[in-house]
């Protein structure tokens, strides 16, 4: 019994400190637990009897990166001066780090409690055994870090000899000598392939899940069971497929040390997080064809670049073009300020019709009320642009048109080859499944009816991918000599294939995108000009120069030649009357609608149009109002003017003929009127006998 434990020492608990690093040697290493449990017989006999067993950090480790909830509950009853002693198995047990050893052996000297281990009993309050605590600490921490440098030293040295020391992706397999190798399954094989030829296609990560689940192929991927890990097949998602894209290993390269640990000091401890990326010129190992890819380091690098400029806004000031979307816009991503250096900012105008882009640039986005550099429509840029485009790739469109069928024929024969390798292991899996069906026992009908379950669940799968195999080859068309020539003539005319309502919208960005690197685009001059500087993909930079539209103009602006026809109209007829006139002589409104009131109201307000005065306020008539005024029938004021004495014009066909009020007071009109009012009449002479029959009052409108 140690002189140091003294009464008051045995008044108080004793607190039994448990700890194990790791939940590895919680499960297997029992006899280190069974030890540090066993110290509560030895406080017991040496006088404490009342016995505190902290166990709430097994399975955490005491470098200080975790927080320890038991050995914090130890601190708080240190300090409250309810503990005699502290036992613990030794010095690494309590903490292997000098900050928490430290912390624990002052309050220990404050509180007088004693530090017991399995070497001996220690009094902090003492110089010598402080001391000793001290160094007991320090060896632990020194030993942790011996143990962990030992560790990672030889664990870098075998990286770099290009080492397989972590899982292996879906389509590989580790060999003896801890290399890797593509997977001898066929059917996992075509399926890795299968999605970077698809995504060399698509050029969208989404565009290629989409397509996989549209078309009910399943991704192989790699599940854990019961500690091993078996390729299960299913529906594509999303971090899956970028997963896989963003793997160097299917570059056929070895590479460590991709992601990075940072420390961080939170509440004054130090906190460790993983998973930071780095850049590719920090990578602690890189071994160029270290093994056998499933494409090349240059596609995966191509692919790298894709994904990047997929990106998104994030990246748009390095790479401006992004994934194509699905917007009416065929130059959204493309577009960049000549003057900030920004990508542009695509808004649509929504119409009757569709949906009208407009590119703007917004400055700098974290300042408000900032002043933007330039706007303009974007329907006539996007056709300057392409009609540039299609003019450089012309020589090229007749192959492009051969190609197409080609490419095509080889995704459908994509599709049928996974669905024939996925046929073929579901017969084996169906045979395997009967085989153990027939080797049971008939009377041990507990096992036979789940092996039955299993066997028919096999057959309708197989019966299912017989169907879709069946489908797919009858819904394959064939291509006759009418149909080639019909893609030979598609590919001279490459605007009628590119206008082809089958074209999709996200088809025509990716051609952009690949002949073209950026647009910028700068407004110069007055009236404004819109330069846009093409850069194309082979270093090459063309200019275009388009008129820029003035505010309130635009394509479907009403013409000149209606505006003044309504113009000359409202000064006799009423609106009704005007628009029976427009619509007998087919005009139409610039959004190709027929003309109704509401119309013809909205372009008088637009171009300031008074609308027609009442009769009395009138500076011209009609015929009926003339034949009013000097009170003769309307053949009388028909003739007058046949016999040209009347002078009246008619503003267009169909319109009435009007009379300009003064001329009612002609001396050769009043004389006219005279011989009619006295019954005396001129013989009747038409210079022209159509003339009259294009007579038409404003009444007949």
């Amino acid at each position: 019994m140690s002189e140091k434990i003294q009464g008051h020492h045995r008044d108080r608990q004793a607190y039994i400190y448990v700890r194990q690093s790791t939940p590895y040697q919680v499960r297997n290493h029992l006899e280190s637990r069974r030890r540090q449990y066993d110290l509560g017989e030895r406080a017991r006999s040496l006088g404490f009897e009342r016995v505190v067993v902290v166990d709430e950090d097994l399975g955490r480790t005491g470098t200080g990166f975790t927080d320890r909830p038991g050995f914090s509950r130890l601190l708080t009853a240190v300090c409250s001066g309810d503990v005699g002693a502290v036992l613990a198995l030794e010095a690494s047990r309590v903490a292997r780090n000098n900050r928490d050893w430290h912390h624990l052996i002052d309050l220990c000297a404050m509180a007088e409690t004693l530090v017991i281990d399995h070497d001996g009993v220690y009094d902090p309050r003492l110089l010598n055994d402080r001391l000793l605590l001290g160094l007991k600490g320090s060896m632990a921490e020194f030993e942790i870090g011996l143990l962990r440098q030992r560790a990672f030293e030889a664990h870098r040295e075998k990286v770099r000899r290009g080492k397989v020391l972590t899982l292996v992706p879906v389509g590989y397999v580790r060999t003896e000598d801890d290399g890797i190798e593509i997977t001898p399954d066929r059917q996992v094989q075509e399926a890795v392939r299968g999605i970077f030829q698809k995504f060399r296609e698509l050029g969208s990560i989404r565009q290629v899940l989409l397509w996989y689940r549209n078309e009910k192929l399943m991704m192989p991927t790699l599940k854990r069971e019961s500690g091993y890990r078996k390729v299960v097949w299913s529906l594509p998602v999303y971090p899956s497929l970028l997963a896989m894209l963003k793997n160097p290993t299917y570059g056929g390269a070895f590479v460590y040390g991709r992601r990075q640990t940072r420390t961080t000091m939170v509440d004054g401890r130090a906190r460790k997080t993983k998973g930071h990326p780095r850049s590719r010129e920090q990578w602690e190992v890189f071994i160029p064809d270290h093994h056998e890819g499933y494409i090349t380091w240059e596609q995966y690098m191509r692919n790298q670049e894709q994904i990047e400029s997929n990106a998104g806004w994030s990246g748009r000031l390095q790479r401006p073009t992004g994934a194509p979307k699905s917007g009416p816009s065929l130059l959204a991503g493309l577009m960049r300020c000549g003057v900030c250096g920004r990508p542009l900012h695509i808004k649509y105008i929504l119409t009757s019709r569709s949906r009208v882009p407009r590119y703007e640039c917004r400055g700098d986005r974290t300042q408000a009320e900032v002043e933007r550099c330039l706007g303009f429509g974007g329907a006539r840029v996007d056709q300057a642009v392409v009609a540039e485009v299609l003019e450089a790739i012309r020589p090229l469109g007749i192959q492009a048109a051969l190609d197409a069928w080609d490419h095509s024929q080889i995704v459908e024969d994509e599709k049928q080859r996974a669905m024939k390798l996925a046929l073929e292991k579901a017969r084996y899996e169906a045979g395997r499944i009967e085989r153990q069906y027939e080797a049971t026992e008939p009377e041990n009908r507990l096992v036979a009816a789940e092996l039955e379950k299993r066997w028919n669940a096999a057959l309708a799968h197989v019966s299912e991918l017989e169907a879709r195999i069946a489908e797919a080859k009858s819904g394959v068309p064939q291509i006759g000599e009418e149909q080639r020539q019909q893609l030979l003539t598609l590919g001279e005319d490459l605007e009628q294939l590119w206008d082809h309502p089958a074209c999709p919208t996200t088809l025509k960005k990716r051609i952009l995108r690949t002949v073209l690197k950026e647009i910028v685009a700068t407004e110069v001059g007055d009236p404004p000009q819109i330069v846009l500087k093409l850069h194309w993909a082979g270093g090459v930079h063309t200019e275009l120069v388009l008129r820029k539209t003035r505010s309130g103009q635009h394509g479907r602006v009403n013409s000149d030649e209606v505006i003044e026809l309504i113009r000359e109209l409202a000064q006799v007829c009423d609106d009704a009357a005007i628009v029976g006139i427009l619509n007998r002589l087919g005009y139409r409104t610039g959004n190709e609608n027929t003309w109704n009131e509401k119309r013809l109201q909205h372009v008088r307000h637009t171009h300031n149009i008074p609308a027609c005065p009442p009769p009395d306020q009138r500076n011209w008539i009609t015929m009926s109002q003339a034949a009013e005024i000097l009170k003769v029938s309307l053949m009388v004021v028909r003739r007058l003017i046949a016999q040209r004495i009347l002078p009246a014009r008619q503003v267009v066909k169909c319109a009435p003929w009007v009379i300009e009020r003064a001329h009612l007071e002609l001396p050769a009109v009043r004389k006219e009127i005279r011989r009619v009012h006295e019954g005396r009449r001129s013989p009747l002479i038409v210079s022209d006998e159509s003339q009259t029959r294009l007579f038409i009052d404003s009444s007949e409108v």
